[in-house]
């Protein structure tokens, strides 16, 4: 079975709706080892263009950019002990 990162949003205006990682429109997934606006790589981060190389970011400990289009939540970014395999 693939393994897929979620998020699920605990309070706010948005609690309950599931974040997954949020692919760019250059085609790559963003990770970074702090929170993106203070990350050692600047705003690009650490860029990825599958799923599985970002489980093994997130594992080593990365925040991830995610996001829920459909539900109109834009790219957040996600600590790694709360984002859900």
């Amino acid at each position: 079975m693939k393994e897929k990162l979620l998020y699920f949003v605990k309070r706010g205006k948005n609690a309950g709706i599931v974040l997954t990682p949020h692919l760019y429109e250059d085609g790559f997934f963003r990770a970074y080892k702090t929170n993106s606006r203070n990350d050692p790589n600047g705003k690009e981060g650490t860029r990825v263009t599958n799923e599985s190389d970002l489980i093994s970011l997130v594992r080593s400990g990365y925040h991830v950019r995610m996001s829920n289009p459909m539900k109109g939540h834009a790219p957040s970014t996600v600590k790694p002990e709360i984002i859900t395999e």
